[in-house]
């Protein structure tokens, strides 16, 4: 067996066998479990992501990233270099689960929120966000995946204010603790 069938037999199987096993995380996240701390994927979202459940149906989540614009980290809207930071917090409602299974449900949330990107040069960005997401929560390891598209209206850039529409996208991943 080469190396890089064994490694795929391997975490597949610690895979399977964690999903199998039950578990005292069993629909934990936004109960017991409400902070979670993970990952975030997107345009321009490419860092840590975190999520606070104030109750079953509303959490507050937060974003903090690199920088990411025109595929390359540091780029503005008009191609300016630099480096930057970009900022994320919504409020989030969860209004109803769509789909109850033995494994994970799936469920549904929007939300307002703000965001806010700093980056050296005239590097800048501030307005408000919609974000319209799926989440899958796992019975069996305090886990959740989300997927969402975030409308924005840029209210203010390194010009002044100039307001914008833009649609981003992020991909979550994070543990509840």
């Amino acid at each position: 067996m080469t190396k890089p069938t064994a490694l795929l037999l391997s975490v597949s199987s610690a895979v399977a066998l964690s999903l199998a096993t039950p578990s005292i995380a069993h629909a934990q996240v936004g109960g017991a479990r409400r902070l979670g701390v993970g990952l975030a994927l997107g345009y321009p979202d490419i860092g840590i992501s975190g999520q606070y459940f104030i109750n079953a149906r509303t959490s507050v989540q937060v974003v903090a990233s690199l920088w990411y614009r025109n595929g390359r980290f540091g780029r503005d809207y008009i191609d300016r270099s630099g480096t930057g930071v970009f900022l994320r917090a919504d409020y989030l409602f969860h209004p109803v689960m769509l789909i109850r299974g033995t494994t994970a449900d799936l469920g549904f949330y929007v939300g307002p929120g703000l965001y806010a990107g700093f980056g050296s040069g005239e590097n800048l960005a501030f307005g408000g966000e919609l974000p319209l997401g799926l989440e899958v929560q796992f019975k069996s390891a305090p886990v959740d995946l989300a997927f969402e598209a975030v409308p924005r209206l840029a209210v203010a850039s390194y010009a002044g204010i100039d307001p914008a529409l833009s649609v981003g996208g992020a991909f979550h991943i994070r543990y509840y603790f």
